[in-house]
C-alpha cells in the first residue's frame, strides 16, 4: 500500500524556478493596471479599483481595492499558461482593511475550474503575503487572482502592490506531519493558508456534521503514517462531490487552515482515489489521560481497559467520559454513539479519531465495533499476558512477560513526537526501564514477538 501511495505521489521539483509574472502596479491604462483586467476579472457594482500613489510600497503606484460587501471580488491577470502538477508562488505586499487571497482559474473539473489560497487580513501597515497554488489542468488561458472581500460590519480598502508569481516546477507532495507537527503554543500549522498536496488512507468518516441537511460522506479524517502528528481532518463541503470511504487510499490538494483550534484540509482542489478496501493505519495506543494533547489531533488512537466513569444526561446525552487510571478521557458522540449505552464501572477498550471543539478534546468512535468490553481483548496472542508497572512510574517500569516469558521480545520507548528513547530486547521471564531521567509525560512502549505487537500507553511523573 504504501509503494502504490508513494507512486501516486511521485512528482519531482522542478530544476529551478522562473518567473511567469511581476507587477508593481506602475503603468495603467483606461483605468485598469498592466498585466490585469482578465476575463475572470469581477464587473459587480460593488467592487472597484483604482490606481493610488499614496504610500505604494515600492515605486510610484499601488492598486487601491474597494469591496462594498462580505463577498469575494476578483481582480485577475491577463492569460497566462500553466502546466498541470505544477506549483506557483504568488506573493504580494497589502495595506488596508479587509480580506485578501491569491487565486487561480485553470479550468479545472472541480471547484468550477478555480483554486484558492486562504483569507489573510490586511492591517495598516504593508505586509508581505506568499501563497502557494497547485495547477490541475494544462492551461494556456489560466488566470491569476487577487481576490479580497470586507465584512458585514467594514467595506474593504485594500491596497495591493508589487505582486510576483513564480513558477516553481512539479509540486512535491507534504506529509501531514510536516503540516500537523508545531511547537507554536497556538497549535496552528506553519503551512496555514498553503495550498499543498497530500496523500494518505482515510481513517474515519463524519457524515452527521454541518447542520440539519448534511452532504453525506463530506467531512473525513486522513493519515499517512500511525502516530503522533500524522492525523488531519478534511473538510470537503459542500463544493466538492469527493465521497471517500474508510479505507481509500487518496491523493488531494487543498488549503491548509486554522478553523476554531482545529487544523484542518479544505477548499479541495484536486481528489484521486488510488486505492480502495484498504486497512487503516493502525491506532495508537494512548492512556485516557493524555487525549488532550494537540500532537495527538486528528489521530486514530485506542484506550484500553478504561473504565466508565460518567454517563452525562440532557445536552450531552450520548458522550460519556472513561478513564483507565491516568484521568478521564471523553468519549463520542460525533459520529457514533455508543449503542448500547456504557455501563458505569464497566471496562472497555475505546478506538476512535481525537478530536477537537468547543475547547475539548475527544475521542470519537466511528462505529459499534470501536467500543468493546475490555475482557473480550484476546488479540495480542502471547503478549496479552503481559503486565507493566508501575503505571505511573517515578523511577523504574517492569515488564512482567508473561506467556512470552524466555522467548525474544523486542522493545521500543518513545515520546509523543515519534522519538526513540530507549530499545532492546527482553529474553528472561522480565526486563526493568530505567525513567527516573525521563520528563513527567506520557510515553509509548511498544513490545514485539516473532508474530505479535502489543503498545502500552505509560505515564512519568516526577
Amino acid at each position: 500500500m504504501k509503494n502504490a501511495l508513494l507512486l501516486a505521489l511521485a512528482l519531482t521539483a522542478g530544476a529551478s524556478q522562473a518567473q511567469l509574472f511581476q507587477s508593481g502596479f506602475e503603468t495603467w491604462n483606461a483605468g485598469v493596471p498592466e498585466g490585469w483586467g482578465g476575463s475572470k476579472t469581477s464587473t459587480t457594482p460593488t467592487f472597484t479599483y483604482t490606481e493610488t500613489t499614496t504610500d505604494p510600497h515600492a515605486g510610484t503606484s499601488a492598486a487601491s481595492i474597494h469591496v462594498a460587501n462580505e463577498s469575494h471580488q476578483r481582480l485577475t491577470t491577463l492569460p497566462l499558461t500553466v502546466t498541470s502538477g505544477n506549483q506557483y508562488t504568488v506573493s504580494f505586499w497589502v495595506r488596508g482593511t479587509g480580506s485578501i487571497r491569491a487565486g487561480l482559474f485553470d479550468n479545472r473539473v472541480t471547484a468550477s475550474g478555480y483554486a484558492y489560497g486562504s483569507y489573510v487580513d490586511a492591517t495598516s501597515t504593508w505586509a508581505l503575503v506568499t501563497q502557494q497554488i497547485l495547477a490541475d489542468n494544462d492551461y494556456a488561458a489560466a488566470e491569476f487572482i487577487i481576490s479580497t472581500k470586507g465584512t458585514t460590519t467594514t467595506p474593504a480598502d485594500v491596497v495591493v502592490d508589487d505582486v510576483t508569481i513564480t513558477e516553481n516546477g512539479a509540486a512535491v507532495p507534504v506529509s501531514i506531519y510536516s503540516i500537523q507537527f508545531t511547537t507554536d503554543p497556538s497549535g496552528d500549522s506553519p503551512l496555514a493558508g498553503q495550498n499543498v498536496l497530500v496523500g494518505g488512507i482515510v481513517s474515519a468518516v463524519d457524515s452527521v456534521t454541518n447542520g440539519a441537511t448534511p452532504v453525506p460522506q463530506n467531512v473525513y479524517y486522513l493519515q499517512d503514517a500511525p502516530g503522533a502528528w500524522n492525523g488531519i481532518y478534511v473538510f470537503d463541503y459542500p463544493s466538492s462531490p469527493n465521497h471517500p470511504q474508510i479505507g481509500d487510499s487518496i491523493v488531494l490538494s487543498a488549503s491548509v487552515t486554522e478553523y476554531f483550534g482545529i487544523t484542518e484540509l479544505s477548499n479541495i482542489t484536486s481528489f484521486q482515489t488510488v486505492q480502495s478496501g484498504l486497512a487503516p493505519h493502525a491506532p495508537l495506543v494512548i492512556l485516557s489521560g493524555e487525549v488532550a494533547n494537540e500532537a495527538l489531533e486528528s489521530v486514530l488512537v485506542q484506550v484500553q481497559n478504561a473504565n466508565c466513569t460518567v454517563i452525562p444526561s440532557g445536552a450531552t446525552f450520548g458522550k460519556w467520559n472513561a478513564d483507565d487510571g491516568s484521568g478521564d478521557a471523553i468519549i463520542g458522540k460525533e459520529m457514533y454513539t455508543t449503542t448500547p449505552a456504557p455501563i458505569l464501572g464497566q471496562s472497555y477498550n475505546v478506538t476512535g479519531i481525537v478530536s477537537f471543539g468547543f475547547d475539548e478534546y475527544a475521542i470519537q468512535p466511528r462505529m459499534a465495533s470501536d467500543v468493546e468490553i475490555a475482557s473480550s481483548i484476546a488479540d495480542a496472542g502471547v503478549l496479552a499476558t503481559v503486565q507493566v508497572g508501575p503505571n505511573p512510574a517515578t523511577e523504574q517500569l517492569t515488564v512482567n512477560l508473561g506467556q512470552a516469558a524466555n522467548t525474544s521480545v523486542s522493545y521500543t520507548l518513545t515520546d509523543l513526537q515519534g522519538r526513540t528513547l530507549q530499545s532492546g530486547v527482553f529474553t528472561g521471564e522480565r526486563g526493568e526501564l530505567q525513567v527516573a531521567s525521563m520528563a513527567t509525560g506520557f510515553y509509548h512502549l511498544t513490545l514485539r514477538s516473532a508474530k505479535m505487537v502489543k503498545s502500552f500507553g505509560v505515564q512519568v511523573v516526577r
